[in-house]
C-alpha cells in the first residue's frame, strides 16, 4: 500500500463540486495538508471502485449527502515536492460535478465543517490550492446537467 506522504506512485482521488441554487457546497479540511482551508468534497478512490463511485461514496462520507447523478468535469494533477525537489504528495484528481436540490449537508469523515457559499464569497474563504478555480469552471458544466433533470416530455 502507498503512503500519501513520498509516494511511490501517484494516488488517484476523485471531488465534487456539489450546486444548490446559486451556491456551492465546501467542506473544511480537518487535516493535513491544507487543515483548516475549504476544498469540494472528495478523497482517495478505494481498489475495485470506479471513479464516479468514489466521488459518490466520498460525497456520502463527507457531507452525508446522497448523489445519483455525477458528471465528470476533468483530470488535475498535484504534484508537491519539499526542499530537496523530491515528489512529496502527488495525486490525480478526477473532477465531477453535480446539483444536490434535496438533502442536510452534516459534516463527517475528515471534514471539520461543511457548508454553502455563492461565487461572490469565495474570495473571503481560506481555499485549497485551485478551489476558485475549479468551482468557476464547474459552472460550465450546469446546464448539461439540469437538462438530464428536466422532465422527459
Amino acid at each position: 500500500m502507498s503512503s500519501r506522504h513520498y509516494p511511490s506512485a501517484p494516488l488517484l482521488a476523485a471531488c465534487t463540486a456539489i450546486w444548490r441554487d446559486d451556491k456551492i457546497l465546501l467542506a473544511r479540511r480537518s487535516a493535513a495538508p491544507n487543515s483548516g482551508t475549504w476544498a469540494m468534497p472528495g478523497g482517495l478512490v478505494e481498489v475495485g471502485e470506479t471513479l464516479e463511485q468514489a466521488a459518490i461514496r466520498e460525497v456520502r462520507e463527507e457531507t452525508a449527502l446522497e448523489l445519483s447523478n455525477v458528471v465528470f468535469n476533468r483530470f488535475h494533477e498535484i504534484i508537491l515536492r519539499d526542499d530537496d525537489h523530491r515528489v512529496e504528495r502527488h495525486f490525480v484528481l478526477a473532477m465531477f460535478v453535480t446539483i444536490c436540490e434535496t438533502g442536510t449537508a452534516i459534516a463527517g469523515d475528515d471534514a471539520a465543517a461543511v457548508d454553502w457559499f455563492t461565487i461572490d464569497q469565495l474570495p473571503s474563504l481560506p481555499l485549497t490550492g485551485q478551489t476558485d478555480l475549479f468551482v468557476r469552471e464547474s459552472l460550465n458544466l450546469l446546464p448539461l446537467l439540469r437538462d438530464r433533470q428536466a422532465p422527459m416530455e
